[in-house]
């Protein structure tokens, strides 16, 4: 199983994300790390684990109130072994990496029409499509998108809002519904992972891969958990 860490940025700083309320989201600072600095974020980040990828959001640019672009462009060079998935509510490249291992791109439900999907999947499968539900567990977008997975890349992020930070588990119901009924895709479990029992638990119903954040930062996935699950 990989394990990905998650990276939000707002206003040129790392924030805890909690249940998808981005307005009051508030600067970093936790037992892992208590600098908001995205550099002193990833480095606390691999010297807990050696991690290959990350997940950034970019929330300006998801809230269309500016965005963080440059600072997001400054990792490719300083990281240059890193691979970063990145949401920044656009599937146009604005990223400039040094190779093309380093950028995978996300779009989310929330962010593109079933028309502009269809010709993005015409042009390059080489993207993750974020399924997105609100913190009142509901589809973001339009609907026909959760509907015709044949619009769908290969990997396919489930986001529930609502329990991210929560601290209250992630919703197993959901990930077991699409991870039988759509075998044909990698599911990626994003949204209210607590410790590695979770992460167990999912990678015994197939979930191979999973976005964390919380769990890394208040100590309850270690090092040694991770090794476990990436065994």
């Amino acid at each position: 199983m990989q394990i990905i860490p998650v990276i939000d940025i707002k206003s040129g700083l790392v924030v805890l994300a909690q249940q998808g309320q981005r307005n009051r989201y508030q600067p970093l600072s936790t037992l892992l790390c208590q600098s908001s600095q995205i550099d002193d974020v990833i480095n606390a980040y691999l010297n807990l684990y050696a991690f290959s990828h990350f997940y950034i959001a970019d929330l300006d640019a998801l809230m269309q109130t500016g965005n963080n672009h440059g600072l997001i462009n400054l990792l490719f060079s300083r990281y240059p072994n890193l691979s970063f998935i990145i949401d920044n509510g656009s599937a146009k490249p604005v990223y400039t990496p040094l190779n093309t291992d380093q950028l995978i791109p996300v779009i989310a439900t929330e962010s593109i029409t079933e028309q502009d999907l269809s010709i993005l999947k015409q042009q390059t499968d080489n993207f993750i499509l974020s399924l997105d539900f609100s913190a009142g567990d509901t589809q973001m977008g339009e609907q026909r998108i959760y509907q015709f997975s044949n619009l769908w890349p290969d990997r396919i992020i489930l986001m529930t809002l609502g329990l991210v930070g929560k601290n209250s588990g992630p919703d197993l119901v959901k990930l077991a519904h699409y991870h039988k009924n759509y075998p044909q895709h990698q599911f990626i479990a994003a949204g209210g992972i607590r410790h590695v029992e979770d992460l167990l638990q999912l990678k015994k119903m197939g979930i191979e891969t999973a976005l964390v954040a919380s769990a890394l930062h208040n100590g309850k996935l270690s090092c040694d958990d991770i090794r476990q699950l990436e065994a």
